[in-house]
């Protein structure tokens, strides 16, 4: 399982790299590659590894609904499930605004078929990784890919970094996204940016309160000694990784996603809540006041004014009836005329093209909510098996935790990647940062990382064994 940690890596970072992979010759060898990941990883034999029976089915059964929503079906059926879908002919509306297609679609819940296959492919292909990535785990444990993703996270924040600074409406100096607003390279959206860094932040700051967790605890008696220990193997990873996540942060403030400003201190805080838990005296305060500071030493570092100013504005838009609002209030009205089956998974854009009455010049794709378009994309058809998968993989992940089968370093990873999650899914409430193909993938490893089974830990004298070749191990002498 050796192939795991680097092509994990290489899928995740093109999703990054790529810019979001939100353009079909990014995504499709996205899904490709992650589909053969996972597909590979529930192949290969972990002892100790877990199938996720439960957690598949769940998964299976909002599959088989949104397959459900592109089947075609008499009209009959169709009049008695949803009334609404034969209100407006939906393949003349698209086709005025979009390209000619060949051909009508068969009649179907969805008001869009095709997308909505498209959007099953994109539901397949990702649970597939997820599935995989959760099974491979348990033999190469998290730390490794951990450890590939901060570095991968410094980059992508360095890249972000330097686009913030140098300005301008090109990504990266060479890409045109045909968007209004300024890029945060490499993602075309700044709140894509800012999600996709909230994730990769939490995992690492896991990591490093594994690491700060371990010292404290193994903490020399006397400042003098405790300083001398920073120049070694551990301290120095500590301040690597301290320094990384800094960085990270940074990123996210420079770039100017305020909700990405607030699912970071979400996150950050989560990590340090956990920490307070786990420690005792002096120690129970070291690590949310470092979690303070770095979010306070990013906010200065990129200019407490000009984040007033940025957060300002948000909530003045947020405020105007014409933008979220608004949205929200005609995507309220799809969800009311398509309660049951909805009008079908990916097909928000299409359906808004009857129902968008504020902010017309500039045509709304997106609700800015995930959970308001799923509810108007899926009804209670697809609602209710979303839900269903929602609750499972919660159950699961808190069995993980009552198990007690981490090490210390494995349950951090786990805490980090739950904070993660968390913070994702407070963003999706106003933003749609996880439709974005790079932004999913990652979500699913860090989805893998929450639920994932510990493999069986080595002793020292089987690790002697494995790195010495095999043999018996050396006699203790008796004294």
């Amino acid at each position: 399982m050796r192939w795991f940690a680097p092509a994990t890596l290489l899928l995740v970072g093109w999703g990054a790299l790529a810019f979001g992979a939100e353009y079909p010759w990014a995504y499709a060898p996205l899904l490709v590659f992650g589909a053969t990941i996972g597909g590979l990883g529930l192949a290969a034999r972990a002892p100790g590894a877990g199938r996720f029976r439960a957690v598949g089915l769940a998964l299976g059964l909002v599959g088989a609904a949104a397959a459900l929503q592109a089947a075609p079906l008499p009209q009959a059926v169709l009049s008695a499930v949803s009334p609404a879908r034969f209100d407006r002919d939906w393949h003349a509306l698209y086709a005025a605004e979009m390209p000619a297609e060949v051909g009508r679609p068969a009649p179907a819940i969805s008001i869009r078929p095709p997308r909505t296959v498209l959007g099953l492919a994109f539901l397949t292909g990702l649970s597939l990784f997820f599935l995989g990535a959760a099974r491979a785990l348990t033999a190469v444990r998290p730390s490794g890919v951990a450890r590939g993703l901060i570095v991968l996270g410094v980059l992508v924040a360095l890249d972000g970094i330097v686009q913030a600074a140098g300005g301008g409406r090109l990504v990266n100096g060479f890409w045109y996204p045909r968007k209004a607003w300024e890029p945060a390279a490499p993602f075309i959206n700044p709140n894509h940016f800012a999600g996709w860094m909230v994730m990769a932040v939490s995992v690492a700051a896991g990591h490093l309160g594994a690491l700060v967790t371990r010292a404290l605890r193994d903490a020399p008696p006397d400042w003098r000694r405790r300083a001398i220990r920073l120049g070694s193997r551990e301290g120095s990873e500590i301040l690597l990784v301290g320094f990384a996540v800094l960085v990270m942060a940074l990123s996210v403030f420079v770039t100017g996603s305020v909700s990405g400003m607030v699912c970071l201190a979400a996150a950050l805080a989560g990590c340090a809540g956990w920490a307070t838990r786990r420690l005792a005296g002096w120690r129970r305060l070291a690590v949310p006041a470092a979690a303070a500071a770095a979010l306070g030493a990013a906010a200065a570092w990129a200019g407490l004014g000009a984040v007033g100013t940025e957060v300002a504005a948000t909530l003045a838009s947020a405020l105007d009836a014409g933008g979220r609002p608004g949205l929200w209030r005609d995507t309220l009205r799809i969800a009311g005329d398509f309660p049951l089956t909805g009008t079908g998974l990916n097909t928000y854009g299409v359906a808004m093209l009857a129902y968008q009455t504020e902010g017309l010049e500039m045509r709304a794709v997106e609700a800015h909510n995930d959970y308001l378009q799923l509810a108007a994309e899926g009804g209670l058809l697809l609602g209710v098996p979303i839900v269903l998968a929602a609750g499972v993989f919660a159950r699961e992940v808190r069995r993980r935790f009552r198990e007690g089968t981490d090490d210390m370093r494995t349950r951090w990873l786990r805490v980090g990647a739950v904070t993660g999650l968390g913070a994702a899914a407070l963003q999706a409430l106003v933003d749609f940062s996880l439709q974005m193909p790079g932004n999913a993938v990652l979500f699913a490893l860090l989805m893998a990382i929450a639920v994932h089974r510990p493999g069986p830990r080595r002793s020292r004298v089987q690790s002697v064994r494995t790195h010495s070749g095999g043999g018996a191990p050396p006699p203790r002498s008796q004294s």
